[in-house]
């Protein structure tokens, strides 16, 4: 067993060991107070405090895991181990506080603090300590830990740690389930009258075309079955069932082409609830919209994706947790790609206002593809690239690639035409 020495135990200090030890490499440990009882240990053995004592493993602590409350800091990054380092100490003999480097960036303590949201108001990927300092794009807590792990490795041969594999999963927000179809006459007539004005005749024959029957521009459903079923793909779809807004335009809930949809995906994918853009400021509708899908699909819903990824902390997920939802797929930046909490394999979201732990699993999502079509405005060949760069990041940790796609995007209509070629280009990089 490993053994930790710490001047004390602290709700963050458990939070970031289980995470490290129970969670990512699957090493026993316990903790201790006790000097005495620490120097007497004849296994395996990590000081983490300020002093350097008898012959174990020495992290030197940063005051970060044994306060409490939220508070403005200069966070120190440094180039150590071919990579950034947070909280850098020459003291330490891996060279940073890694425990303290990764509570940092899972419990994004940054987005605590005032910041300036963007008007959505999202914390934006720009202000990030990661983007400022260029290692957005790269999973830091997986690579701080797998070098951690050689590094147990070569000092204590002993230890056993897990093995872990290059997982994926796809996943797709359907905020809009059809281009036309299911939308009704008086929000159908509307559309057709401003295309009409703005002299978009494509659009106005495309609307005609699709109330006799010709199939809707955005009823991509069996062409994504047909491939996550040849691929062998993890896949969840998300729904948004939110009242009609500026920003929430889905088909009623209750429409039958609303309901036939959703159990003809559940036959062959995992399903979520998608909450609407108003449930981030009024978060009851996270279950009212939650039990709409669930009366559909006859059973527990568990997973959910912020609309707009628009969620603030700790008030959002505290309002997931307490309307049944285990598992969140919101945690990427909406502008930009990469690894917004550092880190590309699940972790328990940490509630920093209230200093504790709890039951909600953050699957870090790897990209948007929004993010390159409408705020880096890249080109579909442009950003395969920067795709293939960040599945070949998430290999090397043994990580989990999560993507974010939608219906309308893989539709080769209109302005997407090309960007279902890089959705299934992305599928063809992703092993089997």
């Amino acid at each position: 067993m490993l053994l930790i020495y710490l001047p004390a135990v602290t709700p963050r200090s458990k939070y970031v060991f289980e995470l490290i030890f129970k969670d990512e490499t699957g090493i026993e440990y316990a903790t201790t107070t006790d000097i005495k009882i620490f120097e007497s240990h004849q296994q395996p053995k990590i000081n983490y405090s300020g002093e350097r004592i008898s012959n174990g493993l020495f992290i030197k602590s940063s005051p970060l895991l044994f306060e409490d409350g939220i508070r403005e800091m200069d966070v120190a990054v440094a180039q150590k181990l071919n990579t950034s380092v947070l909280f850098p100490n020459s003291d330490c003999d891996i060279g940073f506080d890694i425990f303290a480097a990764i509570f940092y960036m899972v419990s994004r303590y940054e987005e605590y603090l005032p910041f300036s949201p963007d008007k959505h108001g999202r914390f934006k990927a720009a202000d990030s300590l990661a983007y400022k300092n260029n290692f957005l794009q790269y999973p830091v807590v997986n690579i701080w830990i797998k070098h951690f792990k050689k590094q147990l490795r070569e000092r204590f041969p002993a230890l056993q740690f897990q093995h872990e594999t290059f997982k994926a999963i796809v996943t797709y927000d359907i905020d809009i389930a059809y281009s036309f179809k299911g939308k009704g006459f008086l929000r159908s007539a509307g559309a057709a009258i401003t295309d009409v004005f703005k002299l978009n005749f494509k659009n106005v024959y495309k609307r005609i075309t699709s109330i006799f029957k010709k199939k809707d521009p955005w009823d991509v459903y069996d062409c994504l079955r047909d491939i996550i079923k040849t691929n062998k793909l993890n896949s969840i779809f998300f729904f948004l069932l939110g009242d009609y807004s500026r920003y929430d335009k889905n088909i009623h809930h209750a429409h039958p082409e609303m309901i036939r949809l959703i159990k003809k995906v559940l036959a062959f994918s995992e399903t979520g609830i998608h909450p609407s853009y108003r449930s981030s400021v009024q978060p009851e509708k996270i279950l009212i919209e939650k039990k709409r899908l669930e009366d559909i699909v006859d059973q527990r819903i568990t997973k959910s994706r912020q609309h707009y990824l628009r969620f603030n902390l700790p008030g959002t997920y505290n309002q997931s947790i307490a309307a049944g939802i285990t598992e969140d797929y919101s945690m990427v930046f909406a502008d930009m790609p990469g690894f917004r909490a550092g880190i590309c394999t699940p972790f328990y979201f940490y509630d920093l206002k209230h200093e504790r732990s709890t039951s909600l699993k953050i699957f870090p999502i790897t990209f948007m593809e929004g993010s390159y079509i409408y705020y880096l405005k890249l080109q579909p060949a442009e950003s395969l690239q920067i795709i293939e760069a960040l599945i070949n990041e998430v290999k090397k940790v043994e990580g989990l690639f999560i993507t974010i796609w939608h219906n309308n995007t893989v539709s080769e209509d209109g302005e997407f035409k090309e960007w279902k070629w890089v959705h299934d280009e992305m599928i063809k990089r992703i092993p089997g």
